[in-house]
């Protein structure tokens, strides 16, 4: 089926040279347009995948919410592991209860190097005197991050019936994919209004996450707290105990303690913890209506 918009949006694709999938949404509610090889000078070519609700509607003005991984998001078809987030269930769901505020979602496909592009290149510059943090690739947050503020972002607010403002615009991940949301926040805090970072990869160590080392975690705490003003944004995280998650514990308290001496409030930073919950696209799915609802629920 080709989206009602697709002849508005047929220019704008020759203009950054991506192709256009053509075939019919994987996705049960809402619709999705696929763009493969999304050029980038900054990172490889990948696929975008944007939802829209149901009755999107180009008179109205949306918020946009930047997912990574956007492979897992909406059909367990794609995904390595048969599993999915069902983004599109839940953003249909919600929006239609009112509970919360109409969005698209923009699904950004990982590749390759996800780790090195998920991870924040600025920690070994601004902490470790310029030690490597990662041993075994190169960091490489900074190069994707420019990609979606400076690339991917024009073009979904040129195409899209946006709000294209700080107010409006949001990020969500796990796992790394959360590190690297926390990251987006701190490094454009004009850009994105809040985060949700789910299962953080916060111990920031591979490949084994249950030695991770002390100092490497302390600076990415430090980061956010040197980067992120209390109360100027909203931040959602949370974890479960179960696989990756089980790791997790020391460093994420660390980092919860440290926002909530430096201030922050319940209204700006929730973190929850979900005993039995693994580090799996079930289990997100599991619990995704509660940072929608903490992101995209609050009045105008």
């Amino acid at each position: 089926m080709i989206h009602r918009l697709f002849l508005l949006i047929l220019p704008l694709m020759v203009i950054v040279g991506c192709k256009r999938e053509q075939r019919e949404p994987q996705v049960s509610k809402g619709h999705l347009d696929t763009y493969i090889d999304f050029p980038s000078q900054y990172v490889p070519a990948r696929t975008i995948r944007v939802w829209t609700p149901e009755d999107y509607n180009a008179d109205m003005q949306y918020d946009v919410l930047y997912m990574h991984d956007g492979q897992m998001l909406y059909d367990a078809t794609t995904a390595w592991n048969h599993q999915e987030w069902g983004v599109d269930e839940a953003m249909d769901s919600l929006i239609r209860q009112g509970a919360i505020r109409p969005t698209i979602v923009v699904g950004i496909d990982n590749n390759k190097n996800r780790i090195g592009e998920y991870c924040p290149d600025d920690l070994s510059d601004l902490y470790l005197h310029g030690k490597p943090v990662y041993k075994h690739f190169k960091a490489q947050g900074n190069a994707y991050l420019s990609f979606i503020v400076t690339e991917l972002k024009p073009f979904i607010d040129s195409v899209y019936s946006t709000y294209p403002d700080r107010e409006h615009t949001w990020v969500m991940g796990s796992s790394c994919g959360g590190l690297i949301s926390s990251y987006a926040l701190s490094k454009y805090p004009e850009v994105f209004a809040g985060a949700a970072c789910m299962s953080t990869h916060c111990t920031l160590a591979f490949p084994n996450p249950a030695s991770p080392k002390e100092e490497v975690v302390n600076a990415y705490r430090d980061y956010l707290r040197t980067h992120l003003k209390p109360n100027s944004c909203m931040l959602y995280m949370d974890r479960g105990d179960e696989t990756l998650d089980a790791y997790y514990a020391e460093a994420q308290t660390a980092i919860n303690e440290m926002l909530r001496d430096e201030g922050w409030d319940d209204v700006h930073f929730a973190y929850r913890f979900y005993p039995g919950h693994a580090h799996c696209e079930d289990d997100w799915k599991a619990r995704l209506d509660i940072p929608l609802r903490f992101l995209l629920g609050r009045e105008e």
